[in-house]
């Protein structure tokens, strides 16, 4: 998990106890935790969460509200990280225990329903609250052949992070609301600040692909899409490279990033004073504000917007990125595991975990909950219209391949035209998606 959300959810702990607090004091009445569990027990539920995805407090009330319904076993939470995880997730579903909930990033979900790691929660679906409103993106990364593999968790979405002041400086009054004044905006603001040669108004690192997805899908162009069975690259067709010939018009003319890096560190790049604008994720707001790393005195000046469509007074689609809750095949103890998974997925602990966690909740029903807060509303509100990577189990082996990084690398270099920088692209996607089928 990356620092900046650790540093948030720690900047809310406070806040986080005390809520759980009232949460026990109230006690629990009514609804399916009630029920004792008929099993004989004792057992012990193992869940692997991943470090900084909810704050300690709403898990911890999650296990008691769990634990009234169940007195005679016990959970176990055990925190996972994500610069391993692939690897111990292949390691404990080789195995024949492996944890009986796992947190899985939405991109890897394919993978394990894939291999039969993940069990069948079609027939449960009904038991989840909220779930014919769950947001659509982490429902497709949920669904694999029609079935319903995880429940969805927790989102994040990215809008444009920018500098009021500098828009008033540069005479820009309102937010932009479309692609074209987007483009106009960040060319006033590299007249008025251009003269730093360090000033990017449209801060762009070349591989930043969950950044470059929204002007392909804005423009009707896709990834890859599945034809008579066969996954198809669709980087190349008319649609997606009229979306990436606009892109490169804004990175030509107003970033000022390096054309052949990433995006790990742009929040601390923005904090130097030298950038306008950003496409972030929301908690990236707080590696900006860092006393360490960042500068707190940007608080005042800091605002978001989604980022606009060609279509005027329309947001481009964005790329959802998440977590979902998956019950293993192999568990002993499917049942205890749904009941766990229908607590942290359900209305109650949702909310907790949009208010005190500050992050974008699993169901639509809920993206109100920060409507209030005229930051983290922008980007609940672009949660709203997302898409997702192609569902196939071998899409991991695309990104692990670089195939879109390379691709737009080459693009923004100038390395290769648009034409045939797609072409391979989409060649290489359809190769690795349609491997093994």
């Amino acid at each position: 998990m990356p620092s900046g959300r650790r540093h948030r959810l720690t900047a809310v702990l406070a806040l986080a106890f005390a809520l759980v607090l009232g949460v026990a004091a109230c006690g629990e009445s009514g609804g399916e935790s009630d029920q004792a569990s008929t099993d004989t027990g004792p057992r012990t539920l193992t869940i692997w969460l991943m470090t900084g995805s909810a704050p300690p407090a709403v898990v911890d009330a999650v296990n008691a509200e769990w634990k009234r319904a169940h007195p005679n076993d016990t959970v176990k939470v055990e925190l996972q990280q994500w610069n391993n995880i692939t690897t111990k997730l292949d390691a404990a579903f080789a195995g024949s225990s492996p944890p009986d909930v796992v947190e899985l990033g939405n991109t890897l979900v394919s993978k394990y329903a894939a291999a039969g790691a993940l069990q069948d929660l079609s027939g449960s679906r009904d038991q989840f609250e909220n779930n014919q409103a769950w947001l659509q993106s982490l429902t497709e990364s949920c669904t694999m052949d029609g079935k319903l593999v995880c429940a969805p968790y927790l989102a994040g979405s990215r809008a444009v992070i920018y500098r009021k002041s500098m828009f008033a400086k540069a005479g820009i009054t309102e937010p932009p609301t479309s692609l074209a004044e987007l483009q106009a905006d960040a060319q006033k603001l590299m007249s008025t600040f251009g003269d730093d040669k360090r000033f990017s108004a449209f801060y762009f690192p070349g591989k930043y692909w969950y950044a470059a997805l929204p002007f392909v899908w804005d423009h009707g162009g896709d990834i890859a899409v599945q034809d008579g069975g066969q996954w198809r690259g669709a980087l190349d067709s008319a649609e997606s490279q009229a979306g990436l010939a606009e892109l490169k018009k804004l990175v030509d003319c107003c970033s000022r990033a390096d054309k052949q890096g990433d995006e790990l560190k742009q929040d601390q790049a923005f904090a130097q004073g030298h950038i306008a604008m950003i496409v972030a994720n929301g908690w990236e707001k707080g590696v900006i504000l860092d006393k360490k790393e960042g500068n707190p005195k940007l608080e005042s000046d800091l605002a978001a917007f989604p980022l606009p469509s060609r279509t005027s007074g329309q947001t481009a689609p964005v790329f959802l990125g998440g977590s979902d809750l998956g019950i293993a095949a192999k568990s002993k103890s499917q049942d205890l595991a749904l009941d766990w998974v229908k607590l942290l997925a359900g209305t109650k602990f949702q909310t907790q975990m949009a208010t005190v966690g500050g992050v974008i909740p699993n169901s639509t029903t809920l993206l109100d909950l920060h409507a209030d807060d005229p930051y983290l509303s922008v980007f609940d509100a672009t949660a709203k219209n997302s898409r997702f990577t192609p569902t196939s189990p071998n899409w991991a082996n695309v990104e692990a391949a670089n195939v879109l990084p390379d691709m737009l690398v080459s693009i923004f270099t100038e390395r290769a035209s648009i034409a045939d920088a797609t072409k391979k692209a989409s060649s290489q996607i359809a190769d690795v998606l349609n491997s093994g089928s």
